[in-house]
């Protein structure tokens, strides 16, 4: 009987020590709206996410054909993601009393961010990292992602555009400061180079870029 007691106290104790990387993993948001397919893996699993579902800190977030995506970060930034999207949540610490800090890593797809408290408290605590260039956030809300229109036909680049605050657009080649609504500038894809001039996009270049985060 004490042998078999000791098992279970054994087995029991190795359950709660196998829960217990899902019980350390650190909330960083959830899923607010959703078209589509999408998941989130975190080391070797995978699951699928649906409307209300939890996301945490060092996942990667990944959406498929035709689908849209919508998290709210606990401190009420906002991430939209389009089809095809790629993007890592490498750090969320929200601490109204004390020291916050964000950072987003986007791989691929089209992507619409808005700040949150993080943002007004300490802009500088916020970045986000793209293929082409970081983005410092200065309390903002833009876009940015692959698109086709803005540069040269068959010169595969990314493109930011602000609809609100102020970015700051950093890239090996150089670095603008978007800071006036409907402004952007573009990046090729593949090669170091400055960003474009700021300039207001076109009726053409805006609708891409939006209809590609539209619900």
């Amino acid at each position: 009987m004490k042998y078999r007691l000791n098992v279970f106290a054994c087995l029991f104790v190795a359950g709660l020590m196998a829960g217990l990387p899902a019980q350390a993993q650190q909330l960083a948001g959830q899923v607010e709206r959703q078209k589509g397919a999408a998941s989130r893996s975190a080391g070797a699993g995978t699951v699928d996410l649906v409307q209300g579902a939890q996301v945490y800190v060092g996942d990667e977030i990944r959406t498929g054909p035709g689908a849209r995506l919508q998290i709210r970060f606990d401190d009420q930034s906002m991430m939209t993601l389009g089809e095809g999207a790629r993007i890592t949540i490498d750090q969320l610490v929200y601490n109204p009393g004390g020291e916050s800090s964000q950072a987003l890593g986007i791989a691929k797809g089209v992507f619409r961010f808005a700040s949150g408290q993080i943002g007004k408290l300490a802009p500088g605590s916020v970045s986000v990292t793209t293929p082409v260039a970081t983005i410092g956030i200065r309390g903002t809300e833009f876009l940015g992602g692959e698109l086709t229109v803005g540069m040269p036909p068959g010169q595969p680049h990314y493109g930011f555009q602000i609809t609100e605050g102020a970015i700051a657009v950093i890239a090996p080649g150089g670095s603008v400061v978007l800071d006036e609504p409907g402004e952007g500038t573009f990046l090729p894809i593949g090669r170091v180079a400055a960003p474009t001039p700021p300039r207001q996009w076109t009726e053409e270049e805006a609708a891409e870029a939006e209809q590609a985060v539209a619900f």
